[in-house]
């Protein structure tokens, strides 16, 4: 992910979190923050892949963006369940989420964190499967 507006980008990289044996995992996921204009800083997601155990189906996942410092505020930018038009990944399969890249706009300045949560079938709670480094917007342009 590169994108710029003479501004400059911060990528952050979710690294490894134990999980349960057999659960479902991530791949890396990247995140980072670029100015759009003035004053409009968005948060960034590039496309990842989301391995499913066999025996096991994923049954939902959340990106949550989390704001570091201030109000500490959690939004849940990408929220995935299964339905008709939406079905669930085959057990032993990976699955490549489309829409995460959807660009958030954030507060300037600010800095985050993103947690990627799953739950398999075998699961009772969503667990973290990542965390990012926090990163920091940059400032808006003058």
């Amino acid at each position: 992910m590169r994108r710029s507006l003479g501004s400059f980008v911060v990528l952050a990289l979710i690294a490894a979190v134990p999980r349960p044996a057999g659960a479902i995992f991530a791949s890396p996921v990247q995140a980072g923050c670029y100015i759009a204009a003035q004053n409009d800083c968005r948060v960034h997601v590039d496309p990842f892949t989301i391995n499913i155990a066999s025996g096991k189906k994923l049954a939902l996942f959340d990106l949550v963006l989390i704001q570091i410092g201030g109000t500490g505020a959690q939004t849940v930018i990408y929220d995935w369940r299964p339905d008709q038009s939406n079905p669930a990944p085959a057990s032993g399969t990976t699955y490549s989420p489309t829409v995460p890249s959807q660009d958030l706009g954030v507060s300037c300045g600010s800095s985050y964190e993103l947690s990627l949560q799953g739950r398999d079938t075998g699961d009772s709670s969503t667990f973290n499967l990542g965390l990012t480094g926090t990163f920091t917007c940059p400032s808006g342009l003058p």
